[in-house]
């Protein structure tokens, strides 16, 4: 991917001014700025963020930089990252999106490295994810090559298990990718239905199995706050599952009919095998909710409702 491709950074923005504009001041300190920068907003025309984004915007950035796309009601991070897409591609002419949220802020110099390493066109990379106030250990697990046909995969928790080198294989990557224009012409956008905490996984899954492969790119850092309290961890053979405690119930809701809806996307006739991973991922989910004591009729509704609606391809909302 050339240097003088044209790149446009794309993230959400629905209630936060502090987060958004941190992460204008920090897009404009790039030392290889985007070439556009997308705000897909996702509260109301009258957000007084939005006059402060622009005013900004005329001061740090070159002009007809920042963009701000609005939404005819809160899609999620789903949605307006997938009318953001089109938009960037259709519209703006971009060659490269690069995935961001109002939350996760590059270092000077991130997308000048992500950039960096001359790889082949079916290549997507992605910045390292870490967390600057836990030392700049990873914000969540990145799962990674082995080159073992018996176990392909393997999921790293902490930064000094990473493999040696600047560019690190993985399975897929969303937030800090850099998806090339070839990626959306082949698999198009995110699914919008998904809302929050599925276009993290639907989206690379699509993309990797149109035949692109994945690069972590090592010194192209992305900071993003990880979760407040440790995940939970569980692995059994080839299979791992990860429980994030204290999460507000309507977000283990989309976290879990996504999963259960990305299944049936994979395996959509192998109904027994589907089913079987469900009754396991439940059995987990009670048991990591058993050692964290947030057992409850609540989160037991959540979790079976959840389930049951990814099973049968249902993206009904919280």
């Amino acid at each position: 991917m050339g240097a003088m491709q044209r790149i446009c950074a794309i993230f959400t923005h629905y209630g936060s001014r502090e987060r958004t504009l941190t992460g204008l001041r920090r897009l404009a300190a790039q030392t290889r700025k985007p070439d556009f920068i997308l705000v897909v907003n996702n509260n109301s025309e009258d957000d007084p963020t939005l006059p402060a984004a622009r005013q900004f915007a005329e001061t740090a950035l070159p002009p007809g930089t920042l963009h701000i796309l609005q939404m005819p009601a809160n899609l999620g991070n789903a949605g307006g990252c997938a009318y953001g897409m089109d938009f960037a591609f259709k519209e703006l002419g971009a060659d490269a999106v690069w995935m961001l949220d109002d939350d996760s802020w590059p270092r000077p110099r991130t997308l000048e490295k992500l950039l960096a390493p001359d790889v082949e066109d079916d290549v997507v990379r992605a910045s390292l994810v870490v967390d600057p106030s836990k030392g700049d250990e990873l914000s969540w697990p990145l799962t990674i090559e082995t080159g073992s046909t018996e176990r392909p995969w393997k999921n790293i928790v902490a930064s000094v298990d990473l493999p040696a080198g600047n560019e690190i294989p993985c399975r897929g990557c969303w937030l800090g990718a850099l998806y090339p224009r070839a990626a959306w012409m082949c698999v198009g956008v995110p699914t919008p239905e998904l809302f929050i905490r599925g276009e993290d996984e639907e989206y690379p899954w699509k993309v990797r199995h149109a035949g692109f492969r994945f690069v972590t790119i090592r010194n192209s850092e992305l900071e993003h706050p990880s979760s407040r309290i440790p995940l939970i961890h569980y692995t059994h053979g080839q299979y791992s599952f990860f429980y994030e405690p204290a999460m507000h119930e309507s977000r283990q809701y989309y976290k879990i009919r996504n999963w259960a809806w990305l299944q049936r996307l994979k395996a959509p006739r192998r109904y027994v095998h589907r089913f079987v991973s469900c009754m396991f991922y439940a059995l987990l989910s009670v048991q990591a909710m058993l050692q964290t004591r947030e057992l409850s009729c609540r989160r037991l509704y959540t979790l079976f409702r959840a389930l049951h609606n990814g099973f049968y391809g249902k993206l009904a909302p919280y």
